[in-house]
């Protein structure tokens, strides 16, 4: 409701059209009346509602966040939407901090999520850019304004369920609240860093070029591990990120040129400058084409104007794993040119703590 208030309000000066989604998991029976209540706000602000309904429910929060972005990105495709926003707050940047941080993250890499990024799932979030406005807002500043506004708002009992991690790390924060301080003061340190590092990897995606066979040549761009990441993911076709320990291990073993190895999916060929990036195909997810359109294993799409090159004319590293004909177009170069869009995101504060 909050992140409704600032969109509404951003609406109405900019005379920009918003679409308002509800994602209704079917987890609880109050749910589906929930999105009703919500709709209804929602038009009467004028602004059209769409409920999407997760057909096939489970209790877990990862599994829930998946099928949740494939809702919105399908919902937003279809609408013609090129943005979404999201409402996640400060409190939620920090409770993930610690999560990451228990889980061995040493890097400024555990002060995410970001403001702005592309959509966390592939291919069905292709385009998309994922906004995060409340990014930098307090939980308790979100219900302040709502309550000068007179707006009610509905707190999920889930958001209660000391069986989810993140739930424990917020009860443990607002027990420790000399603690949970210190941790903000960090995280906000954090947060200027990895905007900063974000910044010079789309700065170092300039010198990465994809030929028109999907084969990715870095050139002379600074490899840090998180751009070999997002390589691999690229090459990969999917939204899987390698772990960290695996890039580690590729960096640090000695490649002569021209020896190949795997990671995430993808394929690592040294050159005398960096690296050749391919698809895997032992790890291929599709040889066929796919829904949502015509998209083949997340990196290329179908183009009746394509003009894939003959399988003989392609580089090893994705000979096997192109599309047999030539109606094709490679769209990785597209994905890495949207990534460095978003990385290279000044880091402002539309709303303010």
């Amino acid at each position: 409701m909050g992140l409704l208030a600032l969109a509404h309000d951003w609406s109405q000066r900019t005379g920009r059209p918003l679409i308002v989604l509800t994602v209704n998991h079917n987890l609880r029976p109050e749910a589906a009346a929930e999105a009703e209540q919500v709709e209804r706000f929602a038009v009467k602000l004028g602004h059209p509602h769409q409920t999407l309904n997760w057909d096939t429910p489970r209790a877990s929060q990862s599994v829930a966040r998946l099928a949740r972005y494939r809702l919105l990105a399908d919902a937003a495709r279809g609408a013609g939407a090129v943005c979404l926003l999201a409402g996640h707050t400060f409190d939620d940047v920090v409770e993930t901090a610690l999560i990451r941080r228990r889980r061995g993250v040493r890097s400024a890499a555990i002060a995410g999520p970001v403001l702005t990024a592309p959509f966390p799932v592939w291919p069905e979030g292709r385009s998309l850019t994922l906004i995060r406005p409340l990014i930098f807002t307090h939980r308790a500043s979100i219900k302040r304004h709502l309550r000068t506004l007179d707006w009610m708002w509905i707190d999920d009992p889930s958001n209660d369920k000391v069986e989810f991690e993140r739930v424990r790390v917020r009860h443990f924060l607002a027990r420790h609240p000399r603690l949970n301080s210190m941790a903000e003061g960090l995280v906000s340190k954090l947060q200027r860093q990895r905007a900063g590092d974000l910044q010079r990897i789309g700065h170092a995606l300039r010198d990465v070029r994809v030929h028109p066979d999907g084969l990715i040549e870095t050139g002379k761009a600074n490899l840090s591990n998180t751009l070999i990441k997002t390589l691999a993911r690229c090459a990969s076709g999917s939204d899987r990120e390698p772990r960290g320990q695996a890039v580690h291990a590729l960096r640090a073993r000695f490649m002569q040129t021209g020896q190949r190895q795997t990671l995430g999916g993808a394929w690592f060929q040294r050159t005398s400058s960096g690296y050749l990036v391919g698809r895997d195909p032992a790890d291929q997810n599709s040889k066929n084409p796919s829904a949502p359109g015509d998209i083949f294993d997340g990196r290329y799409e179908r183009d009746p104007e394509g003009a894939l090159p003959p399988i003989k004319e392609r580089n090893f590293l994705v000979r096997e794993s192109a599309p047999c004909g030539p109606e094709w177009r490679e769209i990785i170069s597209h994905r890495l040119q949207h990534i460095a869009a978003c990385y290279q995101t000044p880091l402002v504060t539309p709303v303010q703590r």
